[in-house]
């Protein structure tokens, strides 16, 4: 069963992180076991308290969801190995489109490929009397390709270590040795002219019925085989290893972690048209070619917390969206297919998930309350957030229960676990909980960050503003805003910087000296800040 990853944004917080976990645990207890729950970066601080608090583990980092070549619908190959017989991989490749095979180690990882042009011209030019020695051709080949039976005698080696003859070839000159092969057919007499050198006789167009002359006292090996000396020749050059002919260097190969845009450009600059396939510790998957890059199993993906694409994971255009959870503004999703949508005007997204818990009729333990109560106070500022619904708070209040805890003093411990902003770098600040947005054709980046420590800020305020006119230069952002949000003081500070900071002002009223401005009363970023630079944006 394939499998479908769950996760939120990108600089998740503790609801993106928390939904996740939660509606992994409610797909496995309605008994599907292929939903993994993922993130899509660090957890930050007042995230890593929750789950720590509850002991419950982080989910896995998921860095992109680019079709791989592990996703390609790879078609069965046959392999070779460098002792195969000329004849057995001829077959093999024939049998195969593309006229060329893999050829693997005794461990069945890849060494090299080899082709009918690999093979063709080294065996046609196979005249030498010493070709089977040369290329150390196993004994044992050459009685499979003669398909030999032997009447007496054993070859003293696995490898042929002499030369090959006929006996029409044979003068007087030439002394054979016990290693040597000698072909003849069975009507002559050749064992007993040569009895006293012990070699190696394949006698030809031999049956059961045949009498050997000089057999009884022939003290070398004996060889039989149905076919005609002439066959036979043809059939010994077949049965010589192609460890010779395999081509090693400057192999062409793919690894199944590899994105199918990086296959198609290497493709694209190669004079080959075939190509290995290997895992990542040098195991043959398959031989590919351009037309099998149409044939994919596309990965699986459930969004929380989040619909727009460009605060999801890279490669979510070439994803399958199966589902969507979430409690924002329907953006810019696009989707291949029919999918479950599920958007609720609610404070947090964790509501959602815990609702489809009662709705299952499934229970919810007391991890995963406390992880989906964080979240939701989080994402509410503990109900203080106009984001906040009574649909929220009576979760909260069952959660709570479940998970064992007082609401407000947890709530409390949860929101300044991760306040102190003088221990953190500008970048961590502005990447805990960033957003990216398209209000018109303005770029607009958000972030948002809960503390308790307004003081820690205003110690490293420069810092921070240099840092967000760095973002902006790096990554062509027109307006970034950074939300500092404090449920004590009861507000939060605006800090905006970029070419397009007129939207900033237009929209919260700022001169143009300020270089941020306290808003009383605004703590959602959904609802309190978003709608207004969108209005602002088309002044």
């Amino acid at each position: 069963m394939n499998k479908i990853y769950i996760f939120g944004h990108q600089n998740p917080d503790t609801d993106s992180i928390c939904s996740t976990i939660a509606y992994e645990n409610l797909k496995k207890q309605l008994g599907y076991d292929n939903y993994i729950a993922a993130r899509l970066g660090a957890i930050n601080k007042e995230t890593a308290f929750a789950l720590n608090y509850f002991n419950v583990a982080q989910p896995m980092l998921l860095k992109g969801l680019n079709p791989q070549v592990s996703d390609l619908n790879l078609p069965k190959t046959v392999v070779a190995h460098e002792t195969d017989t000329v004849k057995q991989t001829l077959e093999k490749i024939i049998s195969k489109i593309g006229r060329s095979i893999p050829v693997v180690d005794e461990n069945e990882r890849l060494i090299g490929i080899v082709s009918i042009s690999d093979i063709v011209p080294p065996y046609l030019e196979m005249t030498s009397k010493t070709v089977l020695k040369d290329l150390n051709t196993p004994f044992k080949n050459i009685m499979t390709e003669l398909k030999a039976e032997i009447l007496m005698g054993k070859y003293q080696h696995n490898n042929i270590m002499g030369n090959v003859y006929l006996a029409s070839d044979l003068t007087g000159d030439i002394e054979l040795t016990q290693d040597d092969i000698v072909i003849a057919d069975r009507k002559t007499d050749i064992i007993k002219k040569y009895e006293t050198n012990g070699c190696c006789m394949i006698l030809g167009n031999y049956n059961e019925n045949d009498r050997i002359n000089g057999r009884d006292s022939y003290e070398g090996v004996i060889l039989t085989t149905k076919y005609s000396v002439y066959e036979i020749v043809k059939l010994i050059g077949y049965s010589v290893p192609i460890k010779t002919m395999v081509r090693k260097e400057a192999l062409e190969y793919f690894v199944t972690y590899e994105t199918i845009d990086d296959v198609k450009n290497n493709m694209l600059t190669s004079r080959h048209m075939r190509f290995p396939v290997v895992d990542e510790f040098g195991f043959i998957k398959g031989m590919i070619s351009r037309s099998n890059l149409i044939d994919i199993n596309r990965k699986k993906a459930i969004l929380m917390d989040h619909n727009e694409k460009n605060q999801s994971i890279e490669g979510i255009e070439e994803t399958e969206i199966v589902e969507v959870i979430d409690h924002h503004r329907v953006a810019n999703v696009q989707t291949m297919a029919p999918l479950y949508f599920r958007i609720e005007p609610l404070g947090c997204t964790c509501t959602i998930v815990a609702k489809m818990y009662e709705e299952n009729n499934v229970t919810i333990t007391k991890e995963m309350a406390g992880i989906m109560l964080s979240a939701i106070i989080s994402d509410t500022l503990l109900f203080k957030s106009p984001t906040s619904t009574k649909e929220d708070r009576r979760i909260g209040e069952k959660l709570s229960k479940i998970a064992g805890v007082d609401l407000n003093k947890y709530g409390m411990k949860l929101i300044t676990a991760g306040s102190s902003l003088s221990e953190e770098t500008p970048e961590n600040i502005i990447n805990n909980d960033m957003k990216k947005f398209m209000f018109g054709k303005y770029k607009v980046m958000i972030s948002q960050i809960n503390t308790g420590d307004f003081a820690g800020f205003y110690t490293i305020f420069n810092d921070i503003s240099g840092e967000m006119n760095k973002i902006c230069d790096v990554e062509n952002i027109d307006l970034a805003v950074l939300m500092i949000t404090d449920i004590v003081v009861g507000g939060t500070e605006i800090l905006a910087v970029g070419k397009e900071r007129w939207i900033a002002e237009n929209a919260f009223n700022m001169d143009k000296e300020d270089i941020s401005i306290f808003l009383p009363n605004v703590f959602s970023r959904k609802k309190q800040v978003v709608p207004m630079l969108m209005n602002a944006a088309k002044l």
